[in-house]
């Protein structure tokens, strides 16, 4: 009834084929070579071939043996595929060693990831500006997803007060900086992948170079200047990022890819707010949970967007409101044409030129 790799290497190709019964999304996503997507019904059962062995697998070679054992009763020459599809990843892998075959095995298995999709998370690169309350679950669900590169920059060190939020960081990293502090955490997580840190703020002087250096930008910060920082620079690069917002106990999150016609942060808040002109978390607090689910809100976009699955925040923000659960979707539509960093008669061309604009907080994360 049952049937290995093994066995079936032994096997003339001629003498076999394959029948999947995980369901169309899956097939679409991945399957072995030349196998016959069926639904494991009788229905069409006598389109079947009755020459060859017929070799049915499941995800886990699980559900694959009483589909085996209707088709014997039925006449067919049938096994179910020791293992499952799962089985068949592990030895056919390619530009993924065992190690990170077993590491990311859960995730490899679902139909929008795959063998191909884990190798375009490894290959790409995340920077997250901010390794506080936003940037530290972000940080550790990118590192855990196998990202193959990412940065993460800080200026700060890591303080007692932060601990309640900023779950990357620890006692024993307390005064260490918060870049570095990260990393190490990182790097206890994965060892597979590359952390690069930047232990500064990020600036207009800088800004360019170091974004342009990375797939996907995270803005994991708690002050606007760097907020339209980080936006006014994606946009003139062209880089994707995704922004999240936090204070007491509520949250929001949108995306930007240059490539659609959506808005960016500054067509829709479009100039930063006067100093002190809305409270920060330092001032108004902020609950830790909350930090949580938003930067991990962040991590998903960025590897969404690696993989090019699902939807993405683009063109609108989500808002989770924690005390009563609720969580709306706010549509902006098109970019602001007034905007003036990617609006019709934009006038911010250059970040260095540009400079007293974000200035002079810089990029401090709380």
């Amino acid at each position: 009834m049952k049937i290995t790799l093994q066995q079936i290497e032994k096997l003339k190709k001629e003498e076999y084929i394959y029948l999947d019964i995980r369901g169309d999304i899956s097939y679409a996503h991945g399957h072995i070579p030349d196998s016959i997507l069926w639904d494991g019904t009788m229905q069409d059962v006598e389109k079947l071939p009755r020459n060859k062995k017929l070799i049915v697998y499941c995800t886990y070679g699980e559900k694959s043996i009483d589909a085996a054992k209707k088709l014997e009763e039925e006449g067919y020459d049938a096994y179910s595929l020791e293992g499952g599809y799962r089985s068949w990843l592990l030895l056919n892998y390619d530009g993924l060693s065992p190690k990170e075959q077993e590491r990311y095995d859960r995730q490899m298995i679902l139909p929008q990831v795959g063998i191909e999709g884990q190798k375009k998370l490894k290959n790409s690169s995340v920077l997250i500006v901010g390794a506080g309350g936003l940037g530290a679950p972000a940080a550790l669900y990118l590192a855990g997803a196998g990202i193959g590169t990412i940065g993460i920059m800080d200026a700060d060190e890591v303080s007692i007060s932060n601990l309640q939020r900023q779950v990357i960081h620890s006692m024993s990293t307390v005064h260490v900086n918060k870049a570095e502090s990260a990393k190490e955490t990182m790097e206890k997580l994965n060892d597979q992948i590359e952390v690069k840190t930047y232990p500064y703020h990020l600036t207009p002087d800088n800004a360019q170079e170091i974004i342009s250096q990375y797939d996907f930008i995270i803005d994991a910060v708690d002050n606007f200047e760097a907020k339209f920082l980080i936006n006014d620079t994606c946009v003139l690069l062209e880089k994707p990022f995704c922004h999240g917002g936090i204070l007491q106990f509520e949250g929001q999150v949108m995306t930007y890819v240059p490539q659609k016609d959506a808005p960016c942060y500054r067509c829709i808040f479009e100039e930063i707010p006067e100093s002190g002109s809305i409270p920060n978390c330092s001032q108004a607090g902020v609950i830790g949970a909350i930090a949580g689910i938003i930067g991990s809100i962040q991590a998903l976009e960025a590897i969404k967007y690696i993989l090019d699955i699902g939807e993405l925040l683009t063109g609108k923000m989500l808002i989770f409101h924690g005390l009563t659960m609720k969580m709306r979707v706010a549509n902006f539509g098109e970019k602001n044409p007034g905007c003036r960093v990617c609006g019709e008669h934009a006038n911010i061309k250059d970040i260095k030129k540009n400079a007293m604009e974000y200035m002079p907080k810089g990029c401090m994360v709380k």
